[in-house]
């Protein structure tokens, strides 16, 4: 019995290499699926999650210069920015990812005095991410709706809402979940 099922197998096989439109058919199944994959691979990168890596040291030593990210999109779709999350974001015209955390929400007055950053005139408790004093003053700001102020964690090493003032809440592109790589310290964030 197995010898019959192996050589009809086999027959068929040898049939369907010398039928034409069965191979063409065969090469359009196989083309589709590519497509449907490559579409589907594109869609979760663009929309759901991605792996970005760290550039610089103004996240440190909350993220380190090449350290890969884990960043999931679809937070923000559902929920309001927070205090304390770390993001990727753009700056206006500008096009590359750039990491941050978030540190003053729409409505709130944020200033630096004294090396302290103050929201509201009540000053931030940082430390969990930044123990040191912060160079320069900064008069308030406050913060319209809709927008937030990013700083990085290494303040006074870092390009941010200082520069180029409060982000729209659509140039938040992701949060920050997980250190992926390297393995060696790779953690929940």
């Amino acid at each position: 019995m197995e010898k019959t099922t192996k050589g009809m197998a086999a027959a068929a096989e040898e049939m369907h290499k010398r039928d034409r439109v069965f191979r063409r058919a065969s090469n359009f199944d196989f083309l589709l699926y590519l497509l449907t994959v490559v579409i589907i691979a594109l869609s979760l990168r663009l929309f759901v999650f991605e792996f970005v890596q760290v550039v610089g040291p103004s996240m440190y030593p909350t993220l380190v210069n090449a350290e890969d990210m884990f960043v999931e999109k679809l937070t923000y779709t559902v929920s309001k920015p927070q205090r304390g999350d770390v993001i990727i974001c753009r700056y206006p015209n500008k096009a590359e990812n750039i990491v941050k955390r978030i540190v003053g929400l729409p409505g709130e007055t944020i200033s630096i005095v004294g090396g302290c950053v103050y929201i509201n005139r009540e000053q931030l408790d940082e430390s969990t991410y930044w123990n040191d004093y912060i160079l320069g003053d900064m008069a308030p700001v406050l913060i319209p709706e809709g927008y937030i102020f990013v700083m990085g964690d290494n303040r006074n090493e870092s390009a941010d809402s200082r520069m180029v003032g409060p982000l729209p809440f659509s140039k938040i592109f992701g949060k920050v979940q997980a250190v992926t790589f390297p393995f060696d310290v790779a953690r929940w964030m």
